[in-house]
């Protein structure tokens, strides 16, 4: 019997030491989330843990979020403490041994130490966060007192070409978005509106070469995301700026911003405007049919351009927010074109004839409204839910009356012709997204829907216009209705094994569409109905790997998608003259892209990346002939493009008050494509771009800066040859009102290198065009800006809506 308790005895002293023993060895889980007095969070709190003899065990910081994790392993009573520089230490109660959640962690201001401390510091031009290259625009004399399309032009990789087209690393194809949303246009309407946007409201510029599933699936050259300013400190805060600039004519700019925060609400707004005319000069010669046409175009742009924005910002506690947001933008006003038009017979050079043709825009406008809620949960756990309700309005049309005259060469008019076009754009959508995101084995998995309906009314009418009456052609007015309905669902999940970072995720998006072209010649009934579905998976996968504390190395793929912009499908015709237009392609299909990206960082001083593209059904905007002696640019569906580049950007200080940052990019195109039948082309070119801007710091609260920009010999579009540009800018701040108001002065492109030169050839037809858009500017500026209280985090959400809105062209 004895011997029986003796063994027991030994079994319960064996399983208590091995009990012991496993929870020696049984990790415990500290999470948290540190606030402030207004519940916002705090990004690089310190979180210390300590036991109850008080030996630190461990420690961490908060992230943007304010979230922080600690593991710990030993038995025993514990207690947090979190501080914060310009906060009160805070210091939590004692608890025991467990997985415990602290929940929300609130640290008090320290009002005297905030009167006493200053930080200073150099902030990076560039930086990589998780593979998204940052561009700060704030750090940027240049890209001050200008419009967001010269800032976007200073972004590592963006090229505007011809003040129409946006590429990334030398490949078209780019997703805009404004704050992660939609901004309703694409084309010709996104550059007016980038134009009309103050570069002022802008803290950053995001490239995103390789978007992941949790993205909408457009873009096949990847993202622009830019990110915008709100003031971010309690009670009333705000910025106003004043600059005047003369190229060709004058123009002045306007902008305020003003924010209120308080307790647990957060109004915002914004104003601006840009008057003033832009002048642009144009022209081709193009030799087809055995003559030649040699034109210039002066085009005088008389539009004004007006934007506001109101929101706020409603947090029910510290979990729970709600956040309203209502944009605007307005642009009108008169324009006018005029061309002239030598034609003669070749080989001879002697002109047999000439047409002066003036386009007057009497009447023009173009409103957009958008208007977004949002509500979104998020504990300290990882969970978060949001939902994104949007509806956008989008109204354009223009009264054009147009005179051709022809001339024989001795001057006298053998004949003349005079039109007057109404055009009527009507666009609405509607969207819904939801996002679901939590910690999930050790990792974090996204999910979301999205569902959108745009639907476009176009009204196109063309007038003879006689002596006494207008009468309406029927053959070149109609209406063309678009009707589209997309859903999509993805699912993204991202891990950390030791140094390796991995991402996978997949999105499904279902796209159904409808166009139909009503007929005006007064057949009831009588119209053309073009019916499209697709269902596409867009797979993205991603590994980065930590080589030490400095270095990071990525790869990923991803497979894009390009759907047309919705006025390409509109087959209306726009008139230059009569010899050349403009026409949409109602059959145009969407383009399929598969991307391959590798991004190489140290310090986010040096960044390397190398992207490779692959894109089917190939869509560009092509110059064609059409009858003997007119030509139209359409975009088409072509064929194929290969696309790879290699891009560095690289910062370095010579000296404490010399700052220069080096941008590189060399690249390479392939276009199989094809016209038609008989008229195949294979392009191949090889091109590069380098941009140096250089910062002086100098004394008495002076700073320069001097930016220099070389664009080679390149291939864009489907067969369009241009030649190399440069440019050159320079500009100078100072800063007074102990450092509340900043005067500007900058000169950009000083020289005027910055003028396109480009061919396009395919058997029986050449043309070799320019054209100078008054990139030459003097501009002076004054800032004010006045704020009070303590910084908090910036709260953003994105529109149900970001991939529909940039199809508006």
């Amino acid at each position: 019997m004895a011997k029986k308790i003796a063994v027991l005895i030994t079994l319960i002293y064996l399983m208590i030491c091995c009990s012991y023993a496993s929870a020696q060895n049984i990790e415990k889980l500290i999470l948290g989330k540190v606030v402030d007095h207004e519940m916002q969070p705090v990004a690089s709190a310190t979180i210390q843990l300590y036991s109850f003899d008080q030996m630190l065990v461990s420690s961490a910081t908060s992230d943007s979020e304010g979230k922080f994790s600690m593991k710990f392993s030993k038995p025993g009573k514990y207690f947090v403490q979190v501080s914060h520089i310009g906060h009160e230490t805070l210091r939590s109660s004692m608890f025991e041994f467990s997985n415990i959640d602290l929940g929300i962690l609130k640290i008090a201001v320290n009002e005297n130490l905030l009167e006493s401390v200053r930080v200073e510091g150099k902030k990076k031009n560039f930086e990589v966060k998780d593979g998204i290259i940052v561009y700060s625009v704030e750090n940027s004399i240049s890209a001050k007192d200008v419009s967001v399309l010269e800032a976007l032009k200073g972004a590592p990789g963006v090229y505007v070409e011809n003040e129409s087209n946006i590429s990334l690393n030398g490949k078209g194809g780019v997703q805009v978005l404004l704050d992660g949303r939609q901004i309703f246009l694409s084309g010709k309407e996104l550059i007016d509106l980038l134009k009309s946007l103050p570069s002022n409201n802008l803290k950053s510029i995001e490239i995103i070469n390789s978007p992941s599933a949790k993205h909408d699936a457009s873009g096949s050259a990847g993202i622009i995301n830019i990110v915008t300013k709100k003031q971010l400190t309690t009670g009333l805060n705000g910025n106003v700026s004043s600059t005047v600039a003369y190229g060709i004519s004058p123009k002045q700019l306007q902008n305020i911003a003003l924010n209120y925060r308080v307790n647990s609400i957060n109004v915002f707004g914004n104003y601006s405007h840009t008057l003033g005319n832009y002048n642009y000069i144009y022209g081709t010669n193009r030799q087809q049919n055995g003559k030649s046409y040699d034109s210039h175009t002066d085009d005088v742009d008389k539009r004004q351009k007006m934007n506001a924005q109101v929101g706020m910002d409603y947090y029910l506690n510290d979990k729970n927010t709600i956040s309203f947001l209502a944009s605007s933008n307005f642009i009108f006003g008169g324009g006018i074109t005029d061309t002239h038009t030598e034609i003669s017979a070749l080989p001879s050079t002697s002109i047999e004839e000439s047409l002066d043709a003036t386009n007057d825009y009497y009447g023009q406008s173009t409103a957009r409204y958008n208007f977004n809620l949002n509500y979104k949960f998020e504990d300290s756990l990882g969970r978060s839910f949001t939902i994104d309700a949007d509806y956008a309005l989008f109204d354009k049309w223009n009264k054009n009356l147009q005179s051709n005259i022809y001339r024989d060469n001795t001057d006298i008019i053998i004949q003349q012709n005079y039109n007057r076009t109404l055009n009527d754009i009507d666009i609405d959508m509607k969207g819904i997204k939801l996002d679901y995101a939590l910690n999930l084995w050790k990792g974090k998995l996204e999910t979301g829907l999205k569902y959108t309906h745009v639907g476009s009314k176009n009204s196109s009418q063309f007038y003879h216009v006689h002596q006494d009456i207008d009468s309406l052609d029927n053959r070149r007015s109609n209406n063309f209705h678009f009707d589209e309905h997309t859903s999509s669902a993805y699912i993204d999940y991202k891990r950390s094994l030791g140094k390796w970072s991995l991402q996978g995720g997949l999105r499904l998006e279902h796209s159904n569409s409808q166009g139909s072209l009503i007929d005006l010649n007064g057949v009831e009934g009588m119209s053309d109905k073009i019916t499209r579905r697709f269902t596409n998976l867009f797979p993205f996968l991603s590994a980065t790997r930590r080589l030490n504390e400095h270095q990071n190395f990525s790869i990923s793929y991803s497979k894009r998608i390009e759907r047309p912009a919705y006025q390409d499908l509109n087959p209306f015709i726009y008139m230059l003259d009569e010899l050349s237009f403009w026409q949409g392609n109602p059959f145009l299909s969407p383009s399929l892209t598969h991307r391959l990206t590798m991004l190489y960082s140290l310090k986010s001083s040096t960044i390397i990346t190398l992207n490779y593209a692959y894109t089917d059904q190939f869509t560009a905007k092509i110059t064609d002939t059409l009858d003997t002696e007119k030509i139209v640019i359409i975009s088409k569906n072509l064929g194929t493009q290969k696309h790879l580049s290699l891009a560095l950007t690289q910062n370095f200080a010579p000296k404490p008050w010399w700052d220069i940052t080096f941008n590189g990019l060399l690249y390479y195109i392939h276009n199989d494509v094809s016209f038609d039948q008989y008229r195949n082309l294979n392009l191949r070119q090889v091109a590069g771009r380098v941009s140096l801007v250089q910062s002086f710091h100098l004394p008495y609260q002076f700073k320069a800066e001097i930016t220099s920009m070389y664009n080679s010999k390149r291939l864009s579009g489907a067969n369009t040859i241009s030649q190399p540009v440069s440019q050159v800018d320079v500009a100078l701040q100072k800063t007074i009102f102990k450092d509340k108001a900043t005067l500007r002065l900058a000169v950009s492109d000083i020289y005027k290198g910055n003028q396109s030169r480009y061919t396009q050839n395919f058997p029986g037809f050449t043309s070799s065009s320019y054209g100078y858009f008054e990139s030459r500017q003097v501009r002076f500026s004054f800032s004010y800006r006045f704020s009070s209280g303590v910084t908090k985090a910036q709260r953003t959400s994105k529109s149900a809506l970001e991939n529909e809105s940039r199809r508006i062209n």
